[in-house]
């Protein structure tokens, strides 16, 4: 099912959950580009990830207190030490087959138990079929929600939308010929929360946070649909971005074998670094804390949590992230975070040139000046239909939408390079997957009253 992505009033209202744009492609401000990175051929690590460690001695147990082979992938076992595989497997209720149109399927989940967007309403999930040995995973934006503010879409459209990274005519497009599978967005706590809040004390649900069910659930329909791909490329926008911090390390247990890649588009990880408590209240609010690993030493007290980036690839050999922000993100810095922008485009800096320096052969970034959100979307104004009913919007928040710029694959360039080309090179292994970041101009914006 193609959604419509023609223009219409409501684009405006969308930009800022990540999920819409004005009617073309974005251009990035303009400046020059520093090619900061190692040209040479991204070392993807590897061999093979899984396996017994070592000969059964016909006992029917390798240490004596387990029938099961250790599991050599040091990720996987993290994974399962801390129970983030919990959904996984089948143990979430079945999908129904809602929709079938040409080589998309769309499945819908029941409104009882398991998957559920954040208001009460059904999940859905679609694929579409393509190369079976390519598959992307992409994750949806669309806000946040929590006590204190809450911006969010709040359902799920069926099908798989013509977004830039998705559409199939944009020749721009560099991931046409894979399989899909496409999670919308609508739990509001970043594909990751597991709790349930009775936000007016009446005794009754008023926000279902279970995105972790939601990407659970699609990840055991993609691993049906899909059971091994010899490439895995996971992808996110805005909150989808921030839903790969944990959704990477669920794909790797799902597909053991594969390379796994990961395009994190303006979520990647940045929060407040002078407030550390506001990681903290979020992280409470959707009961993640008991997900971030005692051994990631920087994760929370930093006020960030990119540090779990470089955590997953010192456990995990054979992955590659690409990361892509500009220095002012007006959606990020102005809008959730309601930060200063020069203390912004310092935290984007200090935080992906930290992983950069850690794994120089698995990490690049694309950095643009002003305030782009998102390369990977152009045109998403088709992406959940014209329900206005299913965005909240904090009262009088309009005005702090006007002017956000939704970048594309093909018009967000770096000099002569576009994002598209960029990611080509890194889906393909290219020499020419570098690390580019212009210089920051001047900050677009003055700081916001600051989030509580």
């Amino acid at each position: 099912m193609r959604w419509s992505t023609g223009c219409s009033l409501w684009i405006s209202v969308l930009v800022v959950l990540s999920v819409a744009s004005g009617c073309s492609d974005d251009e990035s401000d303009g400046g020059s580009a520093d090619a900061t990175g190692d040209s040479g051929n991204p070392d993807a690590g590897g061999g093979d990830t899984t396996g017994d460690t070592g000969m059964d001695d016909g006992s029917g147990a390798m240490d004596g207190s387990t029938d099961e082979p250790e599991e050599t992938n040091a990720l996987i076992r993290e994974v399962r030490r801390l129970e983030l595989d919990q959904y996984l497997g089948g143990v979430l209720p079945e999908p129904t087959v809602e929709l079938v149109e040409g080589d998309e399927t769309t499945y819908v989940w029941g409104v009882d138990d398991g998957p559920l967007c954040m208001r009460g309403a059904e999940y859905r999930v679609a694929t579409r079929t393509g190369d079976p040995e390519r598959l992307l995973v992409f994750l949806q934006g669309g806000g946040a929600c929590w006590d204190e503010f809450c911006l969010a879409v709040n359902s799920a459209p069926q099908g798989v939308p013509d977004v830039n990274a998705l559409d199939l005519a944009l020749a721009e497009n560099p991931l046409k010929e894979w399989s899909v599978v496409y999670l919308p967005y609508c739990d509001g706590s970043l594909f990751s929360g597991d709790i349930e809040h009775d936000d007016d004390g009446d005794g009754q649900t008023d926000r279902w946070h279970r995105g972790l069910q939601n990407l659970s659930a699609a990840l055991d329909v993609a691993k049906r649909t899909h059971p091994a791909p010899r490439e895995v490329l996971l992808t996110g926008s805005s909150a989808g971005g921030f839903g790969t911090l944990i959704a990477t390390m669920l794909v790797r247990t799902n597909w053991p074998d594969a390379e796994i890649l990961v395009f994190n588009d303006s979520g990647i990880g940045v929060t407040r670094g002078d407030n550390p408590a506001f990681l903290e209240r979020i992280l409470e609010q959707f009961n993640l804390t008991r997900f971030i690993p005692e051994s990631c030493e920087e994760c929370v007290v930093s006020g960030h949590i990119t540090p779990l980036i470089s955590w997953t690839l010192d456990r995990d050999p054979n992955i590659r992230i690409a990361l892509f922000s500009s220095w002012y993100d007006t959606i990020i810095g102005k809008v959730f975070l309601k930060w200063d922008p020069v203390s912004l485009a310092a935290a984007i800096e200090e935080q992906t040139g930290a992983l950069v320096q850690a794994h120089p052969d698995r990490v690049r970034r694309f950095i643009v000046d002003g305030t782009t959100h998102t390369a990977m979307l152009g045109d998403a104004s088709g992406v959940i239909g014209s329900d206005i009913g299913a965005i909240e919007i904090p009262p009088g928040f309009a005005a702090e939408l006007s002017g956000v710029q939704i970048g594309g694959l093909r018009d967000t360039k770096i000099g002569d390079v576009s994002v598209g080309q960029w990611l080509e090179a890194f889906v393909t292994g290219s020499e020419d997957w570098v690390n580019l970041v212009e210089d920051a101009g001047e900050p677009p914006w003055e700081a916001p009253e600051p989030t509580p």
